[in-house]
């Protein structure tokens, strides 16, 4: 890219930022519970971010996202054993912590679930967010549990039946960690501008195992309880990586200066915020931010390639605590957590590799285009993933 086309290429970047409009939740739209049974009645705890439950009812303030989320729970969850429904207990808000929003749920069915076992139908969430994902654990009196995961597709499970019944095996990890990723868009977005960065499918390919050895570390370390990430932090730092990533790439193409001064605008923003008080982010992430900020696009095309494997492992660091937060909410028991984190682990690899065989599929697809098309469709798809990385990163920051 010239100096000539670079200002153009700025204003679009500004304008697609202008765009986005104030973040006002996370993109994972996600939420766990845990289900226990005993004799013919079957108790839950529902559990969900409070920033998703806003978007039930935007009006709804604080002191209420409790009793709204009652109301959405009593209407979208139902239980029914051998075809008949199980009477259903009011739904009751519960304490939780500073974030979150627990509601307990109650039925009580005709017959002992250790005999008959009754199908829960999930269908919380899924009308406004049809990627929503739902974690669920099940036990049946006090015996060995098993993990659940719900889908749009698949929102029904079954619970009792069978005393002994299995805990969930490799596969299903897998399925979890596969899954976890690909309903993602953050996530998706970071390994997209990384590919761009890399600018090969070789070096893509080198990235990608960076990424694999810092989110591995930290999967595990915060699986294993032995470190506890700072939750708004870890997802406004994900957002972050999908901006750095993407300046980097982009300042390949231009001139370094552009991408730093972009990079440095957007980390300068969280300071800001809490030079004014209005973030709750730690000054760690803070002026850790700006610091990375100030580096970006300063190593020039060739070096920034170079060093894309590295610039992986450093954020895999983040997005492996953010990989961790369905384990966590789950509470596997440690005498399965090493086969748990190995199947989840390998499942968010599988996911890796479906997104840069679609992105190498749409570059091959791209090379017969003009070699003009080819530039100005690198250089927008950047500067798309760069001001959804700030949309999320800023959003994050301030909620």
């Amino acid at each position: 890219m010239s100096l000539r086309t670079a200002p153009w290429r700025m204003a679009g970047l500004l304008a697609a930022l202008v765009a986005c409009g104030p973040a006002s939740a996370h993109t994972r739209s996600q939420s766990f519970s845990n289900w226990a049974a005993n004799g013919p009645t079957l108790a839950a705890v529902f559990q969900v971010d409070a920033r998703r439950v806003t978007q039930l009812d935007e009006s709804a303030t604080l002191d209420g996202l409790g009793t709204l989320l009652a109301k959405h729970l009593g209407e979208t969850v139902s239980v029914a054993q051998d075809g008949r429904p199980c009477a259903a207990s009011t739904p009751r808000p519960l304490v939780a912590v500073r974030g979150d929003v627990r509601v307990e749920l109650s039925f009580t069915c005709a017959r002992s679930l250790a005999d008959v076992p009754a199908t829960v139908v999930m269908g919380a969430f899924f009308e406004i967010s049809p990627s929503h994902v739902h974690y669920a654990r099940t036990s049946l009196d006090g015996g060995l549990s098993r993990e659940v995961l719900v889908t749009v597709r698949s929102h029904t499970f079954e619970v009792g039946g069978h005393r002994d019944a299995a805990p969930t095996d490799f596969a299903a990890f897998f399925r979890l960690g596969l899954e976890h990723v690909l309903s993602g868009l953050d996530h998706m977005a970071f390994v997209a501008a990384l590919a761009l960065l890399a600018g090969g499918f070789g070096r893509a390919v080198w990235a990608a195992t960076g990424f694999t050895l810092g989110h591995s570390l930290t999967l595990g370390l915060v699986a294993m309880g032995l470190l506890r990430p700072d939750v708004p932090a870890i997802e406004s730092l994900i957002g972050f990586t999908v901006a750095f990533a993407a300046a980097e790439a982009f300042a390949t193409r231009a001139t370094p200066r552009a991408g730093w001064v972009t990079i440095s605008l957007v980390g300068a923003i969280p300071l800001a915020a809490m030079l004014a008080g209005v973030s709750g982010l730690p000054w760690s992430v803070v002026l850790g931010t700006a610091v990375f900020g100030l580096c970006a696009g300063g190593l020039g095309g060739p070096t920034s390639r170079r060093f894309a494997p590295l610039l992986a492992a450093a954020f895999g660091l983040a997005h492996g605590a953010g990989f961790a937060g369905a384990l966590i909410a789950l509470d596997i028991p440690r005498a399965r957590l090493l086969t748990a984190l190995l199947a989840f682990n390998l499942g968010v690899e599988a996911a890796q590799i479906l997104a840069l065989a679609a992105i190498a599929g749409i570059a091959i697809a791209g090379s017969r285009l003009p070699a003009v098309a080819r530039r100005l469709a690198l250089d927008y798809s950047t500067v798309g993933l760069f001001a959804l990385g700030v949309y999320w990163f800023v959003g994050r920051s301030l909620g």
